[in-house]
């Protein structure tokens, strides 16, 4: 009985070390203006950057010990230019290697789920014209409902619209308006099955 209760404290004392070990800080860059309502649970090396504003909700956790590359990656939120916006809602949970990246406004609704590898960008990097791909291309915008699932491997381009409780398949190149309760993927991504 003794033995049984010294192992599980010895458990419970390295469960708790190896959390705080493996809690990292972010990077966040000194013109960032950023928001927090609590502290999130970072994972992995996590860059805050930009000359934009950066909200970040309740409960929120950024990449994860169980996911792949890990160690090996960074996830980066990055608000660039000075009216550039990006709001995550509260309990907000990504994968690793994440790369968010604003000009206008990045909206990611409440309790979101966040795969693995996945890019929002909400502008062209560059013109689509010859003359101009040393200049910043067409801003828009992406909106994410509530409770919406993004699967490995997923880019999501300026203009995009994903409505509440909706799954976006992993790979799919997202650019449009999809409505709420649907499975959408492929390239370009299309409404698969309504949930």
């Amino acid at each position: 009985m003794f033995k049984r209760i010294i192992r599980k404290i010895i458990f419970l004392f390295l469960v708790f070390v190896r959390r705080f070990y493996l809690f990292k800080l972010p990077n966040i860059f000194s013109d960032t203006r950023i928001e927090l309502k609590t502290i999130p649970f970072f994972q992995q090396t996590t860059i805050i950057r930009g000359k934009g504003k950066i909200f970040i909700g309740e409960k929120c956790m950024f990449g994860t010990i169980d996911g792949g590359f890990n160690r090996n990656g960074t996830i980066e939120i990055q608000a660039r230019f000075i009216n550039a916006i990006i709001n995550i809602g509260n309990n907000v949970a990504t994968n690793n290697n994440i790369f968010i990246c604003s000009a206008n406004k990045i909206y990611i609704g409440d309790n979101t789920l966040i795969g693995q590898n996945v890019t929002l960008m909400d502008f062209e990097a560059h013109g689509v014209e010859p003359s101009k791909r040393r200049e910043i291309g067409e801003i828009g915008e992406i909106v994410i409902g509530s409770n919406v699932w993004i699967g490995n491997n997923v880019l999501i381009l300026k203009d995009s619209y994903v409505g509440n409780n909706s799954i976006i398949a992993a790979g799919a190149v997202v650019k449009g308006k999809f409505p709420e309760n649907v499975v959408i993927g492929g390239i370009p991504a299309k409404i698969i099955k309504y949930l």
